[in-house]
């Protein structure tokens, strides 16, 4: 059991979880509720959205390892699961099945809710996570950049499926909408930057078997160097992004967001971008990785503050 949820980074899969939970339930259901919108999407449609995220990612975790396993050999011998604890064409299984049963999931969800042109997401996720790991995650940027926005949009899905279940038109004129809009894209950004930010980290990381397999990743083809210096410019553009934020909140009194994105975000970013500046060792990265974790998961916490303000009824952004 420990060996399935490790093949299939039940940590990763919990973030996802709370992060669709939270948002949904701290952010957009309030935010309708405060302005007398009944959302569309049932409870139990939105439960089998989340499920059918977290068995998309499951599957798309179990083909990258199956493809990855000649690099991990090598990155990471101690930490292999396939060909010793599970069988290695146990991931071509599970990514099967698990992407079938997400699909009839997103069937369901799409004939409950009337939103068939979304059946989409559920046919291209799979094939995009198939294409990552067989050809782009090899590739210069290109598989850095698709994982970022496949983070982006475990944060948008939620949002896209309850606008867009709205029964009534007029609703989508509310200002509950603007500012759920602005909280979606929000989060989506700060998903994406961090979320690419770790993907470079795990690239310098795992560039010793990586060079060996023909990838042809950021810091084989730019250097280490020059590799830290795109690290730090995208850390940096995130604490700029959450200084504006913080600027804004500070002029409208919400003081205590305005301190917890310090001590849960910025500081730990501060502290980030010196950790990379005097990083060498390979441990050093996977340090760096396990930071960017956790500063996501500080990002994701944040909700929990704007949900309170929001139930006293004043919306953090207009």
């Amino acid at each position: 059991m420990l060996a399935h949820l490790r093949l299939f980074r039940w940590p990763n899969l919990i973030v996802v979880i709370l992060t669709q939970y939270l948002l949904r339930y701290a952010i957009i259901l309030p935010s309708l509720q405060v302005h007398g919108i009944e959302p569309g999407l049932s409870h139990f449609s939105f439960a089998l959205l989340v499920l059918a995220t977290i068995l998309l990612a499951a599957a798309g975790y179990a083909i990258n390892d199956y493809f990855d396993l000649r690099a991990d050999r090598i990155n990471k011998p101690e930490k292999i699961i396939l060909g010793k604890s599970i069988a290695r064409r146990s991931a071509i299984l599970y990514h099967s099945l698990f992407n079938i049963i997400a699909l009839l999931i997103g069937i369901y969800i799409c004939a409950d809710t009337g939103l068939w042109p979304f059946i989409f997401i559920f046919l291209v996720a799979p094939g995009l996570l198939w294409m990552y790991s067989i050809r782009y995650k090899k590739k210069f940027f290109i598989g850095n950049f698709i994982v970022a926005v496949m983070a982006a949009f475990v944060v948008a899905i939620v949002w896209m499926f309850d606008f867009h279940s709205l029964t009534n038109p007029i609703e989508t004129s509310q200002p509950a909408i603007a500012a759920i809009n602005n909280y979606v894209r929000a989060y989506a950004l700060f998903a994406f930057l961090i979320t690419l930010v770790r993907e470079i980290i795990k690239d310098v990381e795992d560039i010793r078997g990586d060079s060996k397999t023909g990838c042809k990743t950021i810091p084989i083809v730019a250097g280490i160097t020059t590799t830290k210096r795109i690290i730090v410019f995208i850390i940096l553009s995130v604490i700029f992004l959450a200084l504006y934020i913080q600027m804004y909140l500070i002029r409208r009194d919400f003081d205590l967001l305005f301190a917890y994105i310090i001590l849960a975000v910025q500081l730990p970013l501060i502290f980030m971008i010196n950790k990379t500046i005097t990083a060498i060792e390979k441990q050093d990265y996977s340090s760096l990785s396990r930071l960017s974790k956790f500063i996501m998961f500080s990002g994701v916490l944040a909700m929990l503050i704007v949900y309170f303000y929001i139930k006293e009824g004043v919306s953090i952004v207009q």
